[in-house]
């Protein structure tokens, strides 16, 4: 994170002459079927990342690795791809815990709860560390994903206090 604060240009107190970009890979982090070391960024909510990767994934990565695969789940496969350039997905949640990038609507996080049994449930299986209801969304989310256009017009407004005053 230390990275990516300083815009993910360089590693924190290093000299001039090794000045490399670090590569960023950011999201809503999912642990494959509960495995802590098969861990991927959803591409639901969407990834970020900075030309530092993007540059692994294109000219190393998608050449030299499962250049014939063909699979709906680009989100895993990109993330085996890092993993074999030592880039793993970078920990999104704020300060308290709550999650940046939404897999679903606001909605279904508010109202989210644990079933009593976590392998009765995929998300509640593949969730890093997820905080229940209101505490579930940071304040300073970043992506949901499932929000169609009006929706969006909606949340812009409640986020940034545009809405007329009867409809709050």
């Amino acid at each position: 994170i230390r990275t990516a604060a300083n815009g993910g240009l360089y590693l924190p107190d290093e000299d001039d002459e090794s000045r490399m970009q670090t590569p960023l890979f950011l999201g809503r982090r999912f642990a494959y079927w509960g495995d802590m070391n098969d861990i991927f960024i959803s591409g639901g909510s969407g990834y970020t990342m900075n030309k530092a990767a993007l540059k692994t994934l294109v000219v190393e990565g998608f050449p030299n690795h499962f250049p014939h695969a063909h699979t709906f789940s680009e989100d895993t496969m990109v993330a085996k791809i890092f993993r074999k350039y030592d880039i793993y997905p970078y920990n999104t949640q704020d300060e308290n815990g709550s999650e940046r990038y939404m897999p679903f609507l606001p909605g279904h996080h508010y109202g989210y709860r644990f079933p009593k049994k976590r392998e009765d449930d995929w998300y509640a299986m593949y969730s890093i560390d997820i905080k229940e209801g209101p505490e579930h969304c940071s304040e300073r989310s970043v992506a949901f994903h499932y929000v169609k256009d009006l929706m969006m017009k909606r949340l812009f407004a409640l986020l940034y206090d545009k809405c007329p005053a009867d409809s709050r």
